[in-house]
């Protein structure tokens, strides 16, 4: 730009200016330059200037592995909803332009594999001008409860000389609930759960053979 005055030299022109701000993301700076002479005749030039915060928040640190019981991803912990909560699972959250209150978080899960069940929970912490950054916590739902079995199997008596004469093992929680049994799991539907030798020896179930 380029300013020239009849009678006042360059070097004894004055300038002077003032700023207005307006607006979010950018913040506009409308800055108007006054220019006067010696006998104080005036022109204005203006500058906009664009104020952009580009900077993601900073997150530092890591949030410990999590394990609880349960069956389905609904046996997770609730998602935390503010920095503050954040920060108590472990994390050191900034944001250079946008204080900790204003800073929103969300969150997405993905679940994956049984035994455990694995949640993999990314939270996303967002400023005032959707500058974003993520932190991911791992969530494991593990079933460690055993299934429960009620009741017991009356004796039964074959005719016989040798353990052969033993009539076959049940395969089935069905085919063992017929021999008296009330069996249930929190996390197994029945049709999933298998019987085995082992297993009936475990939880002490008892058949005893009488053979004459």
């Amino acid at each position: 730009m380029l300013f020239r005055s009849t009678c006042t030299a360059d070097v004894n022109l004055t300038v002077t200016h003032s700023d207005s701000a307006a607006g979010t993301c950018p913040l506009v700076v409308t800055r108007t330059y006054m220019v006067k002479d010696a006998c104080l005749n005036s022109a204005t030039a203006v500058h906009t200037i664009l104020v952009q915060d580009t900077t993601a928040p900073s997150i530092t640190g890591s949030i410990p592995t999590t394990t609880v019981e349960g069956c389905t991803a609904a046996a997770a912990p609730a998602a935390v909803t503010t920095v503050a909560a954040l920060e108590a699972l472990g994390l050191t959250i900034a944001d250079a332009c946008t204080v900790d209150a204003n800073l929103t978080v969300t969150h997405s899960d993905s679940a994956a594999g049984t035994c455990p069940l694995v949640i993999t929970r990314t939270y996303t912490v967002k400023d005032a001008c959707l500058n974003s950054a993520t932190v991911v916590h791992t969530i494991r739902i593990q079933d460690t409860t055993a299934p429960t079995i009620l009741g017991v199997i009356p004796v039964a008596t074959v005719e016989g000389c040798t353990a052969a004469a033993a009539p076959a093992a049940v395969t089935t929680v069905a085919a063992l609930e017929a021999l008296g049994l009330t069996i249930a799991d929190a996390c197994t539907l029945d049709r999933s759960e298998e019987h085995t030798s082992e297993l009936q020896s475990h939880l002490n179930l008892v058949c005893r053979l009488l053979l004459e």
